[in-house]
């Protein structure tokens, strides 16, 4: 079977990947391999050379560097009783609860460094290989189960999405070691299976996940600055090291879907639009502490990649995955990421995972405190971004009338149906971003019950109603989210000093855009509701539930403020019976309507009809071209193209 456009680079990618060797276009059993890479070596230099790296993160690196390798062995075995704290026996437990957060590098240096797994010379001691094959039996005992890796559970998640990848996705890369194994290959697992019976079990499971996530919406915690971290590792190493060649492709052609979505909807690597599991905060407030703008420096090499400071915890072994994967970002997406002025200005809408749906028998969660089944159509959750090469502006549309929840009910099959995942809704972040720095940004936040360990901070669900079309956004505390005490908006270090109040407008000038934002009276619509500054950055509406505005423009269209002063007297807007209609002209010149029900859980509105969850486009841009079945994406840029497919 030959891949398609976008797979050509590998076929059956077997144990050692181009960190170490990489198998080009084999099948098993012939392997052909090239020799380590050397491009992350200065990467790797640092991190040794770091005053606060741990031990496993360090063994890693004289590994890599194939460099004083008994020092980097007895590094090894100083991270594993680390690991293994005040425990004298690895068991099932300690392997779930102590090396879960680190499984991604043990599995890593096993399959890239293991005598008999590559042909490099010995870098990893017996001693450490046998713990490590140990550490494999007792996470596959507490995490593997033929039951769960049933098909039908590919969108049942465990805990939360990132979770779930470190449970299952380790334990599948586990099993397969075991089966090969001697010592191990004919032991039951708890269910009594063998070994190899999981890893074929595993291999049908994985191949339809990664299928599914590139058809239906990609990540359930979707642009999450804390855990795109913790996510992007495993499915990496699914891709590198799983022996079967249809999750591979699969697993490739997912990270190339994921990666060009980051692509299109940022600025200098700092990504905009809506995210989720957003933490208030430094999450929140600041760019460069988003996840995912280390990693993508690390794939594009852009300024700053060869800093290994955020990756110095043991549990922080995504760079150590990205550095040393033979995965690449295609031409076509560098491209993308690195010209924003050639990008221009479009809208992208996008549909993600959201509501649950009822699943029976209800597969085992894992021992986790929470867990969701996710519906595969009509999720009910839309992003929408304007992005320019001076500002992405982003939102999310909910359904209001539908809460969030924690589980699946087996003896309420109705109940999932009327939720969200907790998960999907919880913290999401909404609003705009500059050119100008990583923190230039302002944006909406809802406040309800503070947080225990971190009292200033709230935790929230659904907690604003929002409609957006092109540079014009609207949004509300959700009403149907009781916990919600407050509407504060949002602005960057430095921001308030420069705003300037004009008619309710505070306008504000930053780099080559402007933006005006607006608090609404609902008692009265022709003037500005009241608010307050809390500080230097958050401005809080008076009316907890008073709509906010925020309106973008640019100096290529209004070169002064007076300019975007006029446009913004432009707009109408009039509140009737609690709904708020706001008219405004698109940059087409096309008259445009959004509302908002300001009082009762409906459906905003865009141009006289509720948001569709079910677009026709899942993937809605200039950039992308998506096949009737889904299973194939053409992404276009530049003169450029590249094609992704799942089977």
């Amino acid at each position: 079977m030959m891949f398609r456009d976008g797979r050509q680079q590998r076929r059956w990618t077997a144990i050692g990947l181009l960190s170490m060797f990489v198998l080009l276009n084999c099948p098993k059993g012939a392997a052909k391999l090239q020799p380590i890479r050397t491009d992350y070596n200065a990467f790797f230099e640092g991190l040794i050379a770091m005053s606060k790296v741990s031990p496993l993160n360090q063994a890693f690196a004289g590994f890599v560097l194939n460099r004083d390798l008994p020092q980097a062995n007895a590094q090894l075995a100083v991270a594993w009783k680390n690991a293994m704290g005040d425990h004298e026996t690895l068991t099932p437990e300690v392997a779930d609860e102590e090396f879960k957060w680190q499984m991604r590098t043990w599995v890593r240096i096993y399959y890239l460094f293991a005598t008999g797994h590559t042909e490099a010379p010995n870098r990893l001691s017996s001693e450490n290989t046998k713990r490590i094959e140990e550490l494999f039996w007792n996470y596959a005992v507490a995490k593997s189960r033929v039951e769960r890796a049933d098909v039908k559970n590919r969108w049942f998640i465990q805990g939360s999405e990132n979770h779930d990848i470190m449970d299952l996705g380790n334990a599948y890369l586990a099993v397969q070691v075991l089966a090969e194994l001697p010592d191990y290959k004919v032991r039951p697992l708890p269910d009594g299976k063998t070994p190899a019976e999981h890893v074929t079990a595993w291999h049908s499971y994985y191949t339809e996940y990664c299928a599914e996530r590139f058809r239906k919406g990609l990540l359930i915690e979707f642009a999450s600055p804390t855990y795109g971290k913790y996510f992007i590792p495993e499915l990496v190493n699914l891709r590198d090291f799983s022996l079967d060649s249809t999750v591979q492709g699969n697993a490739n052609a997912l990270l190339d879907l994921i990666w060009s979505d980051w692509a299109i909807e940022q600025l200098n690597g700092i990504r905009g639009g809506a995210k989720a599991r957003c933490y208030q905060g430094k999450y929140s407030q600041g760019g460069a502490r988003d996840s995912w703008y280390a990693m993508g420096r690390l794939l594009l090499k852009t300024d700053g990649w060869k800093d290994p400071s955020p990756f110095g915890h043991p549990i922080m072994g995504n760079g150590l995955v990205l550095a040393t994967t033979g995965y690449t970002l295609p031409t076509v997406v560098k491209e993308l990421a690195t010209h924003p002025k050639a990008r221009g200005e479009y809208a992208y809408v996008s549909r993600r995972p959201g509501r649950m749906t009822h699943i029976d028998p209800q597969p085992d969660h894992g021992g986790q405190s929470c867990w969701y089944h996710f519906a595969d159509e009509d999720s009910r959750l839309l992003r929408y971004s304007w992005c320019t090469p001076d500002h992405i502006l982003g939102s999310y549309t909910l359904d209001p009338a539908l809460r969030e929840d924690y589980q699946i009910y087996p003896a309420e099959p109705g109940r999932a149906e009327a939720h969200y995942a907790a998960i999907t809704t919880q913290n999401l972040w909404q609003g705009l971003i500059f050119e100008t720095g990583p923190d230039a940004r302002i944006f909406p936040q809802t406040l309800g019950d503070p947080d225990k360990g971190h009292p200033e901070h709230s935790t929230t669900y659904v907690q604003q109603v929002s409609v957006q079309h092109e540079n014009v956004f609207l949004t509300q505390a959700n009403r149907n989210y009781p916990p919600l005490t407050a509407m504060r908006v949002y602005f960057g270090p430095g921001m308030k000093a420069r705003l300037v109040e004009v008619n309710g407008w505070y306008i504000l000038e930053e780099g080559n855009s402007y933006v005006g934002v607006r608090v609404f009276d609902l008692n009265d619509g022709e003037i500005a509701g009241k608010a307050t500054w809390d500080d230097d950055n958050f401005l809080r509406t008076a009316d907890p539930f008073a709509p906010v505005a925020l309106v973008t423009g640019r100096k290529n269209q209004f070169p002064t403020r007076a300019d975007f002063e006029r446009y913004l007297a432009t707009h109408r807007w009039v509140i009737e019976e609690g709904i708020l209609t706001y008219l405004f002209h698109d940059k087409a010149g096309t008259e445009s309507t959004l509302r908002l029900n300001t009082q009762e859980a409906t459906v905003p509105r865009r141009n006289g009809v509720a948001v569709d969850f079910s677009p026709e486009k899942y993937y809605d841009s200039p950039f992308f071209h998506e096949s009737e079945d889904r299973k194939s994406v053409r992404l276009e840029f530049g003169g450029e193209s590249h094609t992704m497919t799942v089977d």
